[in-house]
Parts: structure tokens; sequence; C-alpha cells
């Protein structure tokens, strides 16, 4: 769940920052010449290579694109910890009942399931 920037193809345009939501994607200097992503901050929603204009960013290896993020209905028990730390408030339902996924605001970052303590946040990746 992780990506990368192919510093040859990166033409500094800074789309990939502008678009991700969890401040990723940074300058490697003053002048914004060029974009890194550091792995380990990433979430891997893919976001920023949806935007690049120029291929320049790509799954890091052994990594995969999240196609789909769901929540089991009989795990969750409706502690309302996704609702909270979702950017796009995705996570939709009521304190103490299972809560559902809004899959028009996901951007399947993943956030959400890494914070889930009850392993109910399911997701799917692409192939």
């Amino acid at each position: 769940m992780a990506f990368l920037i192919d510093s040859d193809k990166c033409i500094g345009c800074g789309a990939c920052a502008f678009v991700c939501l969890f401040d990723v994607p940074v300058p490697t200097d003053e002048n914004k010449l060029k974009y890194i992503i550091d792995i380990k901050n990433c979430l891997g929603c893919g976001q920023c290579e949806d935007v690049c204009p120029n291929n320049a960013i790509f799954p890091a290896p052994g990594h995969k694109r999240i196609a789909k993020v769901f929540i089991d209905q009989d795990k969750c028990i409706g502690c309302s910890i996704c609702a909270r730390v979702c950017v796009t408030k995705a996570p939709q339902g009521k304190v103490r009942e299972p809560f559902t996924i809004d899959q028009s605001k996901c951007i399947q970052c993943g956030l959400c399931a890494a914070k889930c303590k009850h392993e109910a946040i399911i997701v799917e990746y692409l192939d």
C-alpha cells in the first residue's frame, strides 16, 4: 500500500502533493524541481498516481493498490473510530451499530482499516 516516484520522470509539477490528503509527496529541495514519497508514510490510495501527468508514480515493489474497502457487519461494534479518522467521511453509521462505507466518498487509502481495533474493515487489492 505505498507508491514511489521515478525521479527521472518527475517534472516537479506538484500535482501529487496537491491531491494527497496526507501530505506525503514532498519536494526534494526548496526549488520544488522533483518530488519524493516516503513509503513509510504513504497509505497507498493512489490519488497521486491518477493525477501524475508524466506517469512517474507507481506502486512500490511488493505493494498493491487498494481496490475496495468495506466493513464486515458481523465484526463491527460501532465504535466509530473509522469515521473519526477518515478524511473524506466515508464511514457512515451510528455509534454502537455497524457502520458502512460510502463508496462514493472512499478514496481507498486504508487508514480506517489500519486504525480498526476489531479487524472489521476488509481491504481488497487489485491483482
